[in-house]
């Protein structure tokens, strides 16, 4: 019954933490879903599009319909508790991938157990008695089992793919769930970057709630000291003090509680009850501005004035207030109800196409590559061959759909096969539709390498022209979400290599960067770098006071202390002249600038 449930958990939409690729009793390798290609008949196939997702399932279109009302619906209960702008953001359609436990296509545990055994171990397993150093005769120990995990989510980086076994006499969307680990994952992963206290609030609420079919249902507030807790049910009057809100948003307790564990507890309960006072009472009368207030928490400090700007009340009216909510957080549940009964409009399910079902499927395969090399890389080569063979098979049928060479090519990549990717990638680029982010970062990053730039630090020697085959793809890549801060990295790149001095606005692509990925420390100090070499000092003075205030170690802050000294020492006259004209304002490459 225990896996059961588990199954269909995640049928819903689940998302899986880390898996242990060994069981309990360290004799069982678990594995992804390991489909081999259907030979004697092909599996009826269904596809939608619908909700932001792509959904290929071999299931019953009336089990199939319910799959996908179901994760509609759960989604929908999700945002009464997480808005949709607070939430990750993908171009690219997340995929469901159910697949019917009766039809399930032949899968051998025994030939991927094999072919996971080198020559020697085959060898010696081939003789079932061993001789032991006392001479006698002992049986070998069995080789390890396998078995297939029915159910599992992985994330590329920019889209995710659910892989859901289902058995439909079993399946029942009451007893169905998302998981924590999915929520966490659609929190931290949005951009811009969500406020420490907002994901640890949600994620303290979420773990305490129940899902029914019209409801998202948080359960009674926990407080962390059971002495405050017993003082706290007694009335407000009684309670000990919340943190002092200005300490509270900047995550600096250490003043306030001397105790650093007593200070997490407290602070990551205080985060839950402003999150829970956000968005309770009658009406949710300050569930808007709690919105408002933590999207603009995203991009700036917060402040009195913001607070106020928000919610129309100064810091301590909202202190007063948290603590005359906290009791009523302690006794009482709280039912987030959508305004309507979640329920999708009609949609198309037709039977898939050969190219949806190699798309879709092979990109799957190939997204369980990276899974099985952390868990067991043994078996890497037969997924990545059974990925091959899957999106091939469209492929060397005629197919030169964009989509399908996209992840063609970012499976070569994942392969470390540098140049069928390219040839891939730029088919797929060639057909002129919209790619993935994560395609069109990959093609620049392959054409840079094919010039032969020099690396950073070298004298320029990039053209603007060569410059611009390598923005074209990156510029591609900001239009679609979520943007990737490799993507930014690789801008720096060309442009500290490139003979044509950026202007302003072109650098000002890479502030964008930094603002959405201030902790990627290399990129905060090539944004830096650029601008001091270019003279804008004054946009180089906060980047370096960014990367000092992050920088993880001394040698990150020497770094950051010598771009200082350069503007200070260029000032006073005596720096290098190593500052460029930039009188190329409006000429190639112009792929970047902000409007």
């Amino acid at each position: 019954m225990n896996r059961c449930r588990r199954v269909l958990s995640l049928a819903a939409g689940l998302v899986l933490g880390a898996l242990a690729a060994r069981a309990a009793d360290g004799n069982v390798v678990a594995l992804p879903p390991f489909l081999v290609a259907e030979k004697s008949q092909a599996l009826p196939w269904r596809y939608a599009a619908v909700a932001d997702c792509e959904v290929l399932s071999s299931c019953s279109e009336r089990l199939t319909r319910e799959l996908i009302a179901n994760h509609y619906r759960l989604h929908v209960l999700l945002g009464e508790l997480l808005p949709p702008t607070l939430q990750l953001k993908t171009t690219e359609p997340q995929t469901l991938l159910f697949v019917d436990s009766a039809q399930l296509p032949p899968t051998s545990q025994e030939v991927v157990a094999q072919l996971a055994l080198t020559s020697a171990e085959q060898e010696r397993l081939a003789d079932p008695v061993e001789p032991p150093n006392d001479g006698r005769l002992r049986r070998r120990p069995p080789p390890p089992r396998y078995t297939f995990l029915p159910n599992l989510r992985l994330w590329d980086h920019d889209t995710g793919t659910l892989f859901a076994v289902v058995r439909e006499k079993e399946f029942n969307a009451n007893r169905v769930a998302l998981s924590p680990d999915y929520v966490a994952y659609v929190l931290r992963n949005r951009l811009p970057t969500l406020p420490p206290w907002f994901v640890s609030g949600v994620l303290t609420l979420f773990a305490r709630a129940d899902f029914s079919q019209d409801a998202l249902t948080l359960h009674r507030l926990d407080w962390p000291a059971a002495s405050g807790s017993a003082a706290l049910k007694a009335g407000a009057e009684a309670n000990q003090p919340l943190l002092p809100l200005a300490e509270f948003f900047s995550g600096n307790t250490s003043a306030v509680v001397p105790a650093m564990g007593e200070a997490l507890s407290l602070w990551q309960a205080q985060a839950a009850l402003f999150v829970h006072w956000g968005l309770g009472s009658r009406g949710a009368p300050r569930r808007a501005a709690l919105v408002t207030f933590v999207e603009r928490a995203a991009v700036e400090p917060v402040t009195e004035a913001l607070l106020q700007e928000c919610f129309g009340v100064d810091f301590a009216t909202a202190q007063q207030q948290l603590t005359t909510h906290l009791p009523e957080a302690m006794r009482e549940k709280l039912a987030l109800r959508p305004p309507h009964r979640p329920r999708l409009p009609d949609y198309p399910l037709r039977p898939a196409s050969d190219v949806e079902v190699a798309r879709i499927k092979g990109d799957w395969e190939r997204l369980e590559i990276g899974y099985v090399k952390t868990h067991f890389p043994t078996l890497v080569p037969k997924y990545l061959e059974q990925a091959r063979r899957t999106l091939l098979r469209a492929y060397d049928g005629g197919s030169r759909d964009a989509r399908l060479l996209a992840v063609l090519g970012l499976c070569e990549v994942d392969a470390g096969n540098d140049t069928a990717a390219r040839e891939f990638l730029e088919a797929a680029a060639a057909v002129h539709t919209p790619l993935r982010s994560r395609a069109w970062f990959e093609l620049a990053r392959l054409r840079f390498a094919a010039v032969g730039a020099p690396r950073s630090g070298a004298v320029p020697q990039l053209t603007p022209e060569q410059a611009a085959v390598v923005f074209t793809p990156l510029a591609a890549a900001r239009e679609q979400a979520p943007p990737l801060a490799e993507g930014y990295t690789l801008i720096a790149e060309v442009w500290a290599v490139c003979t044509q001095a950026p202007t302003r606005a072109q650098l000002a692509v890479l502030a964008e960067g930094v603002r959405l990925f201030p902790h990627r420390t290399e990129l905060v100090y090539r944004t830096a770098e650029l601008n001091v070499r270019h003279g804008f000092t004054d946009t180089a003075r906060w980047l370096i006071t960014l990367g000092l205030t992050l920088a993880p170690d001394a040698a990150a802050r020497t770094r950051f202390e010598t771009l200082r000294a350069r503007i200070s020492a260029a000032q006073r006259g005596r720096g290098p002249a190593r500052w460029r004209s930039n009188k190329t304002d409006g000429e190639t490459p112009s792929n970047f600038s902000t409007s």
